[in-house]
């Protein structure tokens, strides 16, 4: 992944596909790692990651958007 930054942890992948479909409509390209171990119980974390250049902007979305929920 070069270097693509975390700037999301959550709980499984559905979650963490939710995070990136919504940078990704602000224009920002997001990839998830999915290191969930298995899929019960799930252990692990995905990891949305993005461009260095977009983890502010990135942030700032993620968590006005958590403020919205």
């Amino acid at each position: 992944m070069g270097d693509w930054k975390a700037i999301y942890s959550a709980s499984g992948p559905q979650e963490a596909q939710l995070v990136k479909g919504l940078l990704e409509t602000h224009g920002i390209a997001a990839v998830v790692l999915d290191q969930v171990a298995s899929p019960y119980p799930p252990m692990g974390e995905a990891v949305v990651l993005v461009r260095p250049e977009d983890v502010v902007r990135a942030l700032y979305l993620v968590r006005k958007h958590q403020q919205v929920e």
